[in-house]
């Protein structure tokens, strides 16, 4: 079976080689991406979020108990690294966005949604693998710097302590994940009403009435303009909420199946008007595409989502439709490629056209992994 397959990839040769290659061990940190040959990036400068997501799947993998033996302290080693290096307190504390692994120079000092959520979901798991209590209280540190440093009017946060526009759904959808994390490990109330507070975005801002389409960019109301880029949708984002509101339903005993119903058949319909098993990056609402290829991340968010739909509904058709994606993803994006990568973008013609091996991308094939595990 081809989900086997996959995981058994993801296990056995991708896992072990990201904790090699992917690791400075000279610095104690993880890095931003392989080079297309299989050899770690040279320059220094991470993102807070890819490293924070490199030690979520290490975490997670070693507390599942199918990770290397080595996982667990790799990710403790970096965490420690990036809170000493990116951590900004005071009034308006959370984590920067961006440094230089090798000079421990903040590049960016701005603090976003997305990387802070991102560092919140590998702590969710470092205090599950390990049950220390300082990963607890820097767990509680860093939802106290988000709503205090990130308060925004209408709703939900800003995009970053700087108030960028567009606001948009994508980050507060990963906090989402984080705090359905910390429910989900820590099995207390503690965290359910930061989950219900992200959870209640998706009706009241992000789809703006029954079978509307998933937006990704608003205005500081949360308007839908195209002036903020609202006309561009993201099929693999509509694929990924459907994953993110079955957890929810698991969660809190309710039931949005119209809504993850509408979020899979919009992606469907939008993302593969060509007639492709895969979606593109980017479209309008008609079906063009705004951006002409196909990521790996956005097809792995639809197995999810098959898979999802299979558990939620106990229909087996989408579990026969997420077999044939993996089968036709482990024939195109897996092949022709140094061991444990993978072609990270195609062209429409479904030819290689990467620049790089993203380290972002592990962690979009490790959460789909964690689900056949």
């Amino acid at each position: 079976m081809s989900l086997d397959q996959l995981k058994a990839l993801f296990v056995g040769s991708i896992l072990p080689t990201w904790g090699a290659s992917g690791f400075d061990d000279g610095h104690g940190q993880f890095v931003e991406y392989l080079e297309l040959d299989g050899r770690p990036q040279q320059d220094g400068i991470v993102r807070t979020r890819t490293i924070a997501r490199q030690i979520y799947v290490h975490a997670h993998a070693s507390a599942l108990g199918v990770a290397p033996p080595s996982s667990l302290a790799l990710a403790e080693r970096a965490f420690d690294n990036l809170h000493r290096v990116a951590w900004v307190g005071g009034a308006r504390s959370g984590y920067a966005r961006a440094f230089d692994r090798s000079t421990e120079a903040v590049t960016d000092p701005v603090r976003d949604l997305y990387d802070n959520a991102c560092v919140l979901l590998a702590l969710s798991w470092l205090l599950s693998a390990t049950g220390k209590e300082g990963y607890r209280r820097q767990i509680d540190l860093t939802i106290a710097a988000i709503d205090r440093t990130l308060k925004a009017p209408f709703g939900g946060w800003a995009e970053d302590s700087d108030g960028t526009l567009p606001r948009r759904q994508n980050p507060h959808m990963h906090y989402l994940e984080a705090t359905l994390s910390l429910c989900e490990t820590s099995r207390t109330p503690t965290y359910r009403p930061a989950e219900t507070r992200a959870f209640a975005l998706l009706q009241s801002r992000f789809l703006l009435g029954p079978h509307d389409l998933l937006h990704e960019n608003f205005g500081p109301s949360w308007e839908i303009a195209d002036t903020f880029g609202s006309q561009m949708l993201e099929p693999g984002h509509m694929c990924e909420w459907v994953w993110l509101t079955g957890r929810h339903d698991a969660l809190t005993q309710t039931r949005h199946d119209e809504v993850r119903a509408d979020l899979l058949a919009n992606a469907l319909r939008i993302g593969r008007s060509d007639g492709s098993p895969f979606l593109v990056d980017q479209a309008l609402a008609s079906g063009t595409p705004v951006m002409p290829s196909r990521r790996l991340w956005p097809q792995v968010e639809m197995l999810k989502a098959l898979m999802t739909q299979h558990r939620r509904l106990d229909d087996g058709s989408y579990l026969a439709e997420a077999e044939t994606l993996s089968s036709e993803m482990l024939t195109s994006y897996f092949q022709d490629v140094p061991t444990g990568c993978w072609h990270d973008r195609l062209d429409i013609n479904n030819q290689p056209i990467g620049g790089t091996i993203p380290a972002s991308s592990l962690y979009h094939l490790w959460t789909a992994v964690a689900e056949l595990v």
